[in-house]
């Protein structure tokens, strides 16, 4: 059952130039005219579509991850995630990994199956293969991300490294795993300047349905759509500026 509570200011990473302006006007005094986003009513459309697409990536990534653990990529080629020094036996680092994020995956599933009544703190899965683990949890946080994202007793905590908060889990788990498997997809840079922090950081890569600001104090995702009404807006005023 929802709570329904008046919407928040959204925790996620859309507002960190917002905060940023915040903490330097209590320091300082300083004025600023950042607005900030709104939650649905805790965490902003574009963080829900940010990290319900990072989880949905995850399978793919993970994969990638159990496939260099199962094959002993040697040592020197792989990071050193989870532990100081390098692995001492070959695929121990992907391992590692692969563990802490499907563990972490499988926590956040359960918590979210308790707190919304249809898993007792008791319920535990059968065995299964590690690939159906992973697709099947995936499935199962997908299924639940908007509750996840409004709902969750930590959905409204900022998204740093070591909270609760879904969205700052996703964010941690799809950055971890793409770093470890060099899987940064090149950039693709947009023309028109990002609409919240006027800095000409949009950009895309193959395959996402957004357009994403690259400024990470800004961090705003915008779809396809409104990429181009903001293209167009741009090539409008710039045609008005020549006229006068």
């Amino acid at each position: 059952m929802h709570n329904h509570t008046a919407p928040k200011i959204c925790p996620g990473p859309c507002n960190n130039a917002w905060r940023r302006a915040e903490a330097v006007l209590a320091d300082s005094g300083a004025e600023h005219h950042i607005t900030p986003a709104w939650g649905q009513p805790t965490q902003c459309e574009g963080c829900v579509e940010r990290s319900r697409h990072q989880v949905s990536e995850l399978p793919e990534l993970l994969t990638a991850i159990q496939l260099e653990a199962l094959y002993g990529t040697p040592a020197k080629l792989t990071g050193t995630i989870g532990r100081v020094g390098a692995p001492v036996w070959p695929g121990q680092a992907s391992r590692l990994l692969l563990d802490r994020i499907l563990g972490e995956m499988s926590e956040l599933q359960a918590d979210i199956l308790v707190q919304r009544g249809i898993w007792t703190e008791g319920t535990r899965l059968e065995a299964v293969s590690e690939g159906r683990l992973i697709g099947d949890t995936t499935t199962t946080l997908l299924a639940h991300w908007d509750w996840a994202m409004q709902y969750h007793p930590a959905a409204s905590e900022a998204h740093d490294r070591d909270n609760a908060n879904p969205g700052g889990q996703a964010a941690n788990w799809h950055r971890s795993a793409q770093f470890f498997t060099r899987r940064d997809n090149p950039r693709i840079q947009k023309a028109a300047p990002c609409p919240r922090c006027h800095l000409k950081t949009l950009s895309h890569s193959n395959g996402e349905s957004f357009i994403s600001c690259r400024n990470p104090e800004c961090e705003t995702l915008l779809s396809r759509e409104e990429y181009d009404e903001r293209a167009k807006e741009m090539a409008g005023a710039i045609v008005i500026d020549q006229a006068a």
